[in-house]
């Protein structure tokens, strides 16, 4: 008795035949353009400072050899995201399976600052033009045995490729903001092809899963973990003082203002005056980004019905202490942990203010103004968890510190915070173990004995 037809959902069928179209129209047109795409390239690498002999590389011609043994191929925007991918490598440096590790960028920008930071056993190329020589020629001289992708570029033919070779393919750090989800929704073919070319997407959060799904990334493809970070060292605070200032401050809630610049520490005293007539016993700890400050911002404030207590001058805080400002850096750590919410200063001026790992690393939650440096991404995450708010002035400042003053709100705040400090550990565990995994599959694929 013959089998019956399976017959495909119209919905299948549509999409599965729309995205081949699109492929197509992608794969034929991008042959075209490799002129332009190459005095694209021209144009960029005059402007920044890569070697000129290392242009070849964006046409697929590797400027160094590849190591005998398996490849590991992580593949980040820039330099700066690159970075973050060095902790994942120097873990599994640590099994000693003698493995080896290319890492591409696709723009030269921020690159130099990896050039003398790269693991061992690593070296970084630039990644080829997504047309048809370029790739084969990069594919062909490196064989990766696993491909890992970060920060949400694909580049159809060369998923393609590596899907036709068999190469694993796991996706990370993918954050799909919303405008890029509408670019994908208008190539909603292409983008399910494409998507479904991987074996894992390691997601940020459910709002990106959903999106995926939504582009008809299947499901078991899918796996919520957060984002592959730096390992990042924890600050030590000092035991004693710890215990000397918590004393001090008794019940009291304390906040802190953490590596304040000058034309910050007035905005900051006036936004804790504010916030005072809603909470008497507010207690600030002001760190002064500059040393010697106490005298001048005390002075600046006389006459205001605020006591201040100098840590300059030996004073020692008290239940009638309102501001208590200490320009001892090395204590950032103990201050952070005395303080439930933090204001990140040099964010209402230049830019150049603390990593947030800090301050949500110590179970503080988190205040910081629009200027963000470059730390940008780093706030984006932990704003887009719950865990930071945005202020643009001292008055919002003032309100913002009044609601996440609230032992629950800040409670709250701040263990949303330490979820994203600790995840970048625990995400980097896991695409380790992938990466194992799919070398154990794939043992010899494409070892060069």
């Amino acid at each position: 008795m013959r089998k019956p037809l399976k017959v495909q959902p119209k919905s299948w069928v549509k999409y599965n035949m729309l995205g081949r179209a699109e492929l197509w129209l992608y794969l034929f047109v991008s042959q075209f353009l490799t002129d332009r795409f190459t005095r694209k390239m021209h144009a960029r690498l005059e402007q920044s400072e890569v070697h000129v002999d290392r242009f070849q590389e964006w046409l697929g011609q590797a400027t160094t050899a590849r190591e005998k043994g398996y490849l590991i191929w992580f593949h980040a925007t820039d330099g700066a995201s690159a970075l973050l991918l060095f902790g994942v490598i120097e873990q599994l440096n640590e099994q000693e399976l003698g493995l080896n590790f290319l890492i591409t960028t696709h723009r030269p920008e921020k690159v130099e600052a990896i050039f003398n930071r790269l693991p061992k056993n690593t070296v970084h190329q630039y990644l080829p033009q997504d047309l048809d020589k370029p790739v084969q020629g990069f594919l062909k001289h490196w064989k990766p045995d696993v491909a890992i992708i970060s920060g949400g570029v694909f580049w159809p033919r060369f998923l393609t490729i590596l899907a036709k070779q068999r190469i694993p393919l796991i996706s990370i750090n993918n954050r799909m903001p919303d405008h890029t989800y509408r670019r994908w929704r208008w190539l909603s073919g292409l983008a399910k092809s494409a998507f479904n070319k991987f074996d894992l997407i390691l997601a940020q959060d459910q709002q990106v899963a959903k999106k995926l799904k939504n582009l008809g990334v299947q499901s078991g493809k899918i796996r919520v973990t957060g984002m592959v970070s730096a390992m990042k060292e924890i600050l030590h605070y000092d035991e004693a003082l710890y215990a000397n200032l918590s004393a001090a401050f008794g019940t009291r809630s304390v906040w802190l203002s953490a590596d304040t610049h000058r034309d910050e520490e007035d905005v900051i005293v006036n936004a804790h005056k504010l916030a005072m007539r809603r909470n008497r016993r507010l207690l600030l700890i002001l760190q002064p980004r500059e040393k010697g400050r106490g005298l001048h911002i005390m002075a600046r404030h006389e006459n205001q019905n605020l006591t201040f207590a100098l840590q300059q001058n030996g004073d020692v805080p008290d239940e009638t202490t309102d501001v208590y400002v200490t320009d001892k850096q090395k204590y950032l750590a103990t201050y952070l942990r005395l303080a439930s919410v933090s204001f990140c200063g040099g964010t209402l001026s230049t830019g150049e203010t603390i990593d947030p790992f800090h301050p949500a690393s110590m179970g503080s939650a988190i205040i910081h103004g629009p200027i963000l440096g470059e730390y940008t991404q780093d706030y984006d995450r932990y704003r887009e968890a719950g865990a930071a708010r945005l202020v643009s002035n001292g008055g919002e400042l003032a309100q913002a510190l009044n609601l996440v003053i609230a032992p629950d709100e800040a409670a709250l705040m701040a263990h949303a915070a330490w979820e994203i400090s600790s995840e970048g550990g625990d995400v980097s565990g896991i695409l380790m173990t992938e990466i194992l995994e799919k070398l154990a599959i794939g043992i010899p694929a494409n070892a060069t004995a």
